[in-house]
Order: C-alpha cells, then sequence, then structure tokens
C-alpha cells in the first residue's frame, strides 16, 4: 500500500501566514496607486478648470470694444470700468465687449455688457442682455473659478503706466465721448491660486479708435489685432 502524507498543522500555519502578507502587501500597493490615481485626477481636473476660466477672461478682454452704456437710472457708464465697490471693496472689471454669438437670430445687440469679480473665493461672470439698462434688467451670473485666494487686475493707460483703477483719476484729457469710449492698451490679471499659487496674465486689447473706424464687428467678427508698438 502507498502511505500518502499531508501538511502539518504548523507547515499549514506558517503557508498562511506567508499567503496573508502576500495579501497585505498587494492591498497596501493597490491603495497607493487607487490614492495616487484620486490626486492626479484632481490635480488634472482643478488645471483644466483654471485653463477654461482664463481662456473665458481673455476671450472677453481681447474683444472690448467702445461702446459706453446707460445704467439703470439713465446715466452714462464708461465703455471700461474698474473701480472698488464701496460697499464690500470687491476687485471688479466691467466691459463691452463684441462677438456675442447669435444663432437663433434673436432681435438683440450683438455687443454683450459684462463683468468680471471676484465674491469671496469665486470668480464671476456676470453679464446683461441689453446694453442700455432699465431697473427691471437682471444680470446673469455664471461661476468660473471657485477657491480662489485672490484677484488683482491692473491697467496699461497710453502712457505706458500702469493703474489700479479704470478710468484713471487723471482720465479727462479729451472730449467727454472721447473719455468714455477710451479702452486701456493691456490688462494685466493676476490669480492667487491655492494648488497652483501666483498666476500673471497680461492681455493686450483691440485698438479701440480701429474699431469705431472700421464699425463694430457683427456676432461672428473679432477685432483687429493691436500694434505691438503700443507696448512697452
Amino acid at each position: 500500500m502507498t502511505r500518502q502524507r499531508g501538511f502539518t498543522l504548523l507547515e499549514l500555519l506558517i503557508a498562511i501566514a506567508l499567503f496573508a502578507l502576500l495579501a497585505l502587501g498587494t492591498y497596501r500597493m493597490l491603495e497607493a496607486v487607487l490614492r495616487t490615481d484620486e490626486i492626479t485626477r484632481a490635480q488634472e481636473q482643478a488645471l483644466r478648470d483654471l485653463t477654461r476660466g482664463l481662456w473665458r477672461l481673455e476671450r472677453d478682454l481681447v474683444q472690448a470694444a467702445p461702446r459706453a452704456i446707460r445704467d439703470a437710472y439713465g446715466d452714462e457708464r464708461y465703455a471700461f470700468i474698474s473701480q472698488p465697490e464701496p460697499e464690500d471693496g470687491e476687485v471688479a472689471m466691467e466691459f463691452s465687449r463684441v462677438g456675442w454669438r447669435n444663432p437663433t437670430g434673436m432681435r438683440r445687440a450683438d455687443v454683450q455688457r459684462v463683468r468680471w469679480r471676484l465674491v469671496g473665493d469665486t470668480l464671476e461672470r456676470v453679464y446683461w442682455t441689453v446694453l442700455d439698462r432699465d431697473v427691471e434688467s437682471e444680470p446673469r451670473v455664471q461661476r468660473v473659478l471657485e477657491d480662489l485666494e485672490g484677484f488683482e487686475l491692473r491697467f496699461l493707460d497710453g502712457q505706458n503706466t500702469w493703474q489700479t483703477s479704470w478710468p484713471p483719476f487723471d482720465f479727462n484729457r479729451g472730449s467727454p465721448e472721447t473719455d468714455a469710449e477710451r479702452l486701456p492698451l493691456a490688462v494685466e490679471v493676476t490669480l492667487e491660486h491655492p494648488r497652483f499659487g501666483r498666476i500673471v496674465r497680461l492681455i493686450r486689447l483691440p485698438d479701440g479708435t480701429a474699431i469705431t473706424q472700421q464699425g463694430l464687428p457683427d456676432a461672428e467678427g473679432v477685432p483687429g489685432e493691436v500694434d505691438p508698438g503700443l507696448l512697452p
């Protein structure tokens, strides 16, 4: 008769312990891979949101137009304005822009009035469906970027001097019509992001004089390029 042999109790315990250690190491490795993948995805999503937000801001600025408006009380507002609000001190800029697409053919202007502002830690884009507003003209708010730590603006004037507000205090050098339609040569936008740190963008604005001479583009049009010699 053939004698059969099996594992002893000690051998079974050793085998179970080895398999348990191997499974624990594999689980730790899988957990690290999953955690790294989650961090990478969060980083990628934050970068995508930041890129998309900056693109939307730059798209508005490069299509800025010298079009002054009337507010809800009939007072004239310059084509480009950036002044801290006295009640809350928020950083914001408001301006008119061309290139507002109208694929459905609605009876409205092709120029849009927009306002970019930082409310708390959220960068918002506010726009109106009409240019010259009345008391019932309610703005529409779009949340663009969240969890920001700072939002700063500077504006380059015709003397190649940086201003922290627009129009500057010594702005009145021409006729009221010219002053109301004057745009800065460039806008410097600085964002403080908790993940990517300090981000600075220098955006050239279109030549308002050239736009006025050529006429405002339609919904599919884009303003002309700024002469590079305008910037220092």
